[in-house]
Formats: structure tokens, sequence, C-alpha cells
């Protein structure tokens, strides 16, 4: 997997095609690499040992059910995360210490028993996307979703149904996007970034993608969800992709809720 800084593709524009704005899911298959170290370029990984060495907001979490997740985890490791592991000692430490070198952010879902909902209990958060990691865990995926206007109710049991179904070893992924008022990885709202609704003109903003994918783990109880994070400057990925008219059309059918929600603005609409 390269995770090493790359400009964006002509096929985005898919995340926005079509007659207005809708929550997509739009899974597919998983790329080989996921799993592995991959290509990542200094300076990500030098910010993300930065945070989890405990420089601003808190970007590591371990609760309940953590340690079990990461131990089924670890032998899905490639090998050069496997070899971090074997350097660490206990299992919160050796995934304190594989995030240090891996690029994606990390999400440990666990299921306590039968018929239970998945809750996160652990993982590493570098690049919060306006969240405060600090209020979701031990949450489940609805609750964490629930302040997003709109999307348990479009999406919330689809997603359900798909965790719910995920075969061991499988690894499936997804974008997601939105817009910033920098290229910055990390916006927790504790660091107090500007707002996107603060810039005064669409070329202005940045485009940032999120990367997703999803890894059932072998006891069936746990699943690993990834997130890399890309920015760009939206002017290219609107150059490279030829469709600033749809993009545009797209971001005015917004409900003034979901501009809110992606600090947009309540009745933000750029030209």
């Amino acid at each position: 997997m390269d995770y090493a800084a790359v400009g964006p593709w002509r096929e985005l524009a898919r995340l926005w095609a079509g007659d207005g704005f809708r929550f997509r899911f739009n899974l597919r298959p998983g790329r080989t690499g996921w799993m592995e170290k991959g290509q990542v370029g200094a300076a990500v990984l030098e910010e993300r040992q930065r945070w989890l060495g405990g420089a601003g907001p808190q970007a590591f979490f371990w609760g309940p059910g953590a340690e079990v997740v990461w131990t089924e985890l670890t032998p899905m490791l490639g090998a050069g995360l496997r070899e971090l592991v074997w350097e660490t000692g206990l299992p919160e430490e050796q995934a304190r210490r594989v995030a240090m070198d891996w690029a994606p952010d990390f999400l440990l879902l666990h299921r306590s028993g039968p018929g239970e909902p998945l809750r996160w209990v652990g993982g590493a958060v570098c690049a919060a996307s306006g969240w405060d990691p600090t209020e979701k865990l031990g949450k489940t995926v609805m609750e964490i979703h629930a302040p997003v206007p709109g999307l348990n109710e479009g999406l919330g049991a689809r997603v359900d149904r798909f965790l719910d179904g995920l075969k061991p070893g499988e690894i499936w992924e997804r974008e997601n996007w939105g817009l910033a008022a920098s290229g910055e990885l990390n916006l927790h709202p504790a660091l107090g970034r500007a707002r996107a609704s603060e810039v005064g003109r669409l070329d202005d903003l940045w485009f940032r993608l999120e990367e997703q994918a999803f890894v059932a783990l072998p006891g069936g109880d746990g699943v690993l969800f990834l997130i890399h994070v890309r920015t760009w400057p939206l002017v290219e990925v609107l150059e490279l992709t030829g469709d600033r008219d749809a993009f545009g059309r797209m971001l005015a059918s917004m409900s003034p809720e979901i501009r809110e929600y992606k600090g947009l603005g309540a009745a933000r609409c750029w030209t």
C-alpha cells in the first residue's frame, strides 16, 4: 500500500456524481497492502509520533475489549509491523508503537457477546476530521454517527448489516470526503483550526479524502476500521476531474444541517 503523498486522481469525481448530495456507502473489495507498513512520507510519521507522544489532544485510546481485538489483529499485520510488535511489551504498548509507524489511523471495534453491537474500544486517531475521539470511546457505530444529520436514517441499518456479515480475513474499502480551510491532517477541535466556512472563496479550500477499510478479525467479535487521510488544494482536484459544475451543484444541494456539520456554514454556498 502506498501511503506516501500522491496527487489527486480523476476518478474522485464519482464521489459527487449525480443530481445532488447524498450519503454513499460505495463499498468495494479492498486493495492488497492495507495491513502492511507500506510507503509512508517521513513528515506524516513525524507528525504521528508527535501526537502519539503526547503533544496536543489525546491521540491514543485503550478501553475494555481492546486487548482482545489487538491480540486477534496482530497475526494479520505485515512483517514490518509485526517486527514492531515483537520488540514491544504489553498489547497496549504494542498498539501505540505500531501506530507511530503505520500511516492510517485505526479503530478497534469489539462485540462483547452474541447479538451485541460493535463498540469502539481502542485505537489511534492522529488525523481527526473535526471530531473529538474522547467523546466516542465505548460507543456503538450508530452512536458514533448520531451527530451526522441524516446518516443513520439513510445508511445506519445498511452499515450494521454489512459489519455483522463481514467474514474473518475479508477487507472492504470505501472513501469519504470533506472540505477544510487548510491541508493539515489533524483537525481535532481542541487545536482550534479554522473552519471551511471562514474561507472566502471555493478555490481557497482544501479537499480532504478519507480512504477507509474494514477488516473482520478471526474471532468473529472484532473489526478493524482503518482511515487514511490525504489532502489537496480543492482547485487541483476540480481541475483534474473537470467536474467543477457538478461539484458546485452538489454543494448547493446540501441541507443547511449538513453544511453546518461539515463546517461549511449553515447557509454557505460558494461559486
